[in-house]
């Protein structure tokens, strides 16, 4: 695989294998990323979602429902086969307790999908 010049300005050193920035820099957006992940946990609304999700109640509900809906919405639109591991609110429900629980709001996605869609959400809103 062609290695790169890093992309960050001024930088002429080469990047990693198949990374846009060298070692140096790559270090550095690496902690750029964990310090906004971990200002986003910090937050009341995440704290309150933390609650929902970790509750009896919404364990209960989410594992009935792969058991029900066992393959990923999004992948089965590609045509893939993939289980699914998590129940996703397909409109988010930034911390309303009636959309929360609205089950036609509910769709199974797996790991990778669910955290593209959620990534995209919290970081592009």
């Amino acid at each position: 695989m062609p290695r790169k010049i890093c992309v960050a300005f001024g930088c002429e050193e080469l990047a990693g294998a198949g990374l846009s920035h060298c070692p140096e820099h790559e270090e550095i957006r690496q902690a750029k990323i964990a310090a906004r992940k971990a200002e986003a946990q910090q937050g009341a609304e995440a704290q309150a979602n933390r609650r929902l999700y970790r509750s009896a109640a919404w364990q209960r509900a989410a594992k009935g429902f792969l058991a029900k809906h066992p393959v990923c919405a999004h992948c089965a639109e590609l045509g893939l086969v993939v289980p699914a591991s998590e129940v996703d609110h397909i409109d988010p429900h930034l911390g309303d307790r009636a959309k929360f629980w609205e089950r036609a709001n509910w769709q199974p996605l797996c790991k990778p999908c669910h955290s593209r869609k959620t990534a995209k959400e919290v970081f592009h809103r």
